[in-house]
């Protein structure tokens, strides 16, 4: 009975089947060519199944942070990850790959990403696929310069903000520790870069559209929208009405919520921020 071939001749031989992967396809922001995830996997796959040749990814770490790119300062996911991938023979032996992955995405897709590429250079390395420059990445970014606390004061000073656009500006100094820092508002008049905040939070409208009578109108806003405006969704409206009504007929029942006090981030003072002072 012949003896099965081990992982490392069958690498050998899925190698000699997948050949070179040529550069397909082309970034959309700088037009240069790459090889793309897909373009190896396609390659690749069909001879690693064909001799039976099995990957499990194992995730050793990962990190995830935001980040802004771009003269917009676009908020983006930056994931980092190293994953072993075990190569599995039929005869139960394995080699293992250790390789790093990395990824930028505006939305919920930069794990995904990063994996990706992890699983991409896996395949390129392990099978010693034929290439003739370093590869780069379908997107590529330009990571913003930090902000400094001259940066927070002038979008908390901006005429255009609306209360949406400095709740993103507290949250952002928040993370940046920034919100204990000494700035002058438009008087000149020395305060936290917080007080200023919550100051011109509760001076500017919230850009949201209104009724005659300049009450929002909910009917504009899908859910969403008035969940980011920091307004009751259909469901929490519905259940704040059932709440109340079971309040004026038995206030024993239950405790009446004052909405506006739930709803709008600027009718309160918001919490301490990180590393504030008095």
């Amino acid at each position: 009975m012949t003896e099965p071939q081990s992982i490392i001749q069958l690498i050998a031989e899925v190698k000699r089947k997948v050949g070179a992967v040529r550069k397909r396809d082309k970034n959309a922001q700088q037009g240069f060519m790459f090889r793309g995830v897909e373009a190896v996997v396609n390659a690749a796959g069909p001879h690693l199944d064909k001799f039976g040749v099995v990957s499990v990814p194992i995730l050793e770490t990962s990190s995830y942070e935001t980040v802004e790119v771009g003269k917009n300062r676009t908020q983006m996911g930056h994931v980092t990850v190293e994953v072993t991938y075990r190569f599995y023979g039929p005869a139960g032996d394995y080699i293992d790959a250790r390789v790093p992955g990395e990824a930028m995405d505006s939305g919920d897709k930069a794990m995904a990403k990063a994996m990706a590429v992890a699983w991409r250079t896996a395949l390129i390395q392990v099978l010693n696929l034929r290439t003739n420059d370093p590869e780069p990445d379908e997107t590529s970014y330009e990571r913003s310069a930090a902000k400094t606390v001259e940066d927070y004061r002038a979008e908390a000073l901006n005429g255009n903000a609306t209360k949406q656009d400095l709740e993103r500006t507290y949250r952002e100094a928040n993370r940046a520790g920034m919100l204990p820092q000494l700035v002058t508002d438009a008087a000149g008049t020395e305060m936290r870069l917080v007080d200023l905040l919550v100051k011109r939070g509760k001076e500017v409208p919230d850009g949201l559209p209104r009724n005659k009578d300049k009450s929002v109108s909910r009917s504009k806003l899908t859910d969403d929208e008035k969940a980011a405006a920091g307004l009751m969704t259909g469901p929490e409206l519905r259940a704040h009405n059932k709440l109340e009504k079971e309040t004026l007929s038995d206030p024993k029942k239950a405790e009446r919520l004052d909405s506006s006090e739930l709803f709008d981030p600027f009718t309160t003072v918001p919490p301490a921020p990180n590393g504030g002072g008095s």
